[in-house]
């Protein structure tokens, strides 16, 4: 497994745990917690989110993005011994990992879903095409409680390892948001990493029981 390091000046380390399996083949989880938690900082949106309504016990089973004919289980996945976020693995090429320790999807703040972009031998795994989302689109979370949760996708966004605005990804309490990641661009091996970091923001747009 190898490490992406993103650097917060006068902070923490935060970095994406991408596993290069085979030449050519780049898979990303998410950038984690490592020495503190991430501060809650606000930042406003051109938009005004809708209310949240999800019950602080509700969990996500489910993401649709219709457009991607993306219909993928949701798997909770938490930090690891080794200070990694943990990825899917009853299914990890087909299913998708929810940041448990942050945010639920619908709630105030930024729930954060990660995804492989491919698999071994090189095959497309559930975010290959994450990168031709558009500013609209609408991706889908299914509840446990049978409610969802209707996002709308307001950005996309490339990042190198180093300029990822980690506080915007994980801690933007403006509203109720969802931001899906996944690795882009080409691996490097003198540098153990993809060249960059897509990230697609959503913002609640209709919540139903």
């Amino acid at each position: 497994m190898r490490k992406l390091i993103w650097r917060q000046p006068g902070s923490f380390l935060l970095w994406i745990s991408c596993l290069y399996l085979i030449s050519g083949m780049a898979t990303c989880g998410l950038p984690v917690e490592r020495n503190k938690p991430i501060q809650p900082a606000a930042t406003k949106q051109p938009h005004s989110p809708v209310q949240s309504t999800v019950p602080a016990q509700d969990i996500p089973e489910r993401l649709l993005i219709p457009t991607l004919k993306i219909h993928a289980a949701i798997e909770k996945v938490g930090i690891q011994a080794t200070g990694d976020l943990g990825t899917p693995e009853a299914s990890p090429w087909e299913d998708v990992g929810w940041y448990a320790k942050g945010t639920i999807p619908g709630q105030l703040g930024s729930a954060v879903i990660d995804g492989h972009l491919d698999r071994p031998g090189g095959a497309p795994a559930i975010f290959w095409s994450l990168h031709t989302l558009f500013v609209g689109n609408e991706v889908i979370v299914q509840m446990a409680s049978g409610g969802a949760m209707q996002f709308r996708v307001i950005r996309v966004a490339l990042y190198t390892p180093q300029a990822a605005p980690v506080q915007e990804i994980f801690a933007n309490t403006g509203g109720a948001y969802l931001n899906l990641i996944t690795c882009s661009g080409d691996w490097i091996p003198s540098q153990q990493q993809t060249t960059q970091r897509i990230v697609v923001y959503t913002v609640l747009e209709r919540s139903s029981s």
